[in-house]
């Protein structure tokens, strides 16, 4: 495979009983990287470069702050803010004032982690693609997981192509997929509605913990 991503974590996350097997994926790839910026990454020349230039998102800084290395971190931090600093200069008019205000919103919303997930999971469904046209298994695995979140759904749908020969019916069972994923979470999610009225309770429906949960996850990825 071009991109030549291990498949292990691909097997493992689409077998699993999760919502949405790119999420996993993401999870572990998200802890390995902040984990790598407490660590390794703090005395790197090239890692130091990146995070000075694009620095952390807010999420992210939460969960450097939470590891253990707050000396690493505050290392990091230091030369960022040194680098925004030298960015910002005296304002003497409002057209000067929007234009840096700008810059700043932009410098503001870059971060490292985030740039290095997004291309590994670009490459993950890059493979998943591959994998469905070039392992035998794989095509039945896929069929038998959750779906998907519809942030990865897209992303899968963005990549089909490189399925090659297999594409359209790479894209007829990842549509499927996911249309009957999101019914039946749909679905419980009516069910927990349902329970909550008088006439529901009457007939012993029951609401489900997870159907909430269940369903924002869906909907917008793994946020709970």
């Amino acid at each position: 495979m071009q991109y030549h991503i291990q498949t292990t974590p691909i097997w493992d996350a689409f077998k699993s009983d999760c919502s949405c097997p790119l999420c996993k994926i993401y999870a572990a790839a998200e802890d390995r990287l902040v984990s790598q910026y407490l660590n390794e990454a703090v005395m790197e020349p090239d890692y130091r470069v990146k995070v000075n230039k694009l620095g952390f998102c807010s999420d992210h800084l939460k969960k450097l702050y939470a590891g253990e290395n707050k000396l690493g971190l505050a290392l990091q931090l230091n030369t960022r803010t040194d680098a925004v600093i030298k960015s910002l200069k005296p304002i003497k008019d409002l057209k000067s004032a929007k234009k840096h205000a700008e810059q700043i919103r932009k410098s503001d919303s870059t971060c490292v982690i985030c740039n290095a997930l997004d291309e590994m999971m670009e490459r993950y469904a890059y493979t998943v693609a591959q994998m469905f046209k070039q392992e035998k298994d794989f095509p039945a695995v896929l069929k038998n997981c959750k779906g998907f979140c519809m942030p990865h759904y897209a992303l899968l749908l963005e990549n089909a192509h490189k399925a090659g020969n297999l594409a359209p019916e790479y894209l007829f069972e990842l549509s499927n997929l996911q249309i009957n994923a999101l019914s039946k979470t749909n679905n419980e999610t009516r069910r927990f509605t349902e329970a909550f009225d008088y006439n529901s309770k009457s007939k012993g429906i029951k609401a489900s913990s997870e159907a909430v949960p269940n369903a924002i996850n869906k909907l917008k990825g793994k946020l709970i």
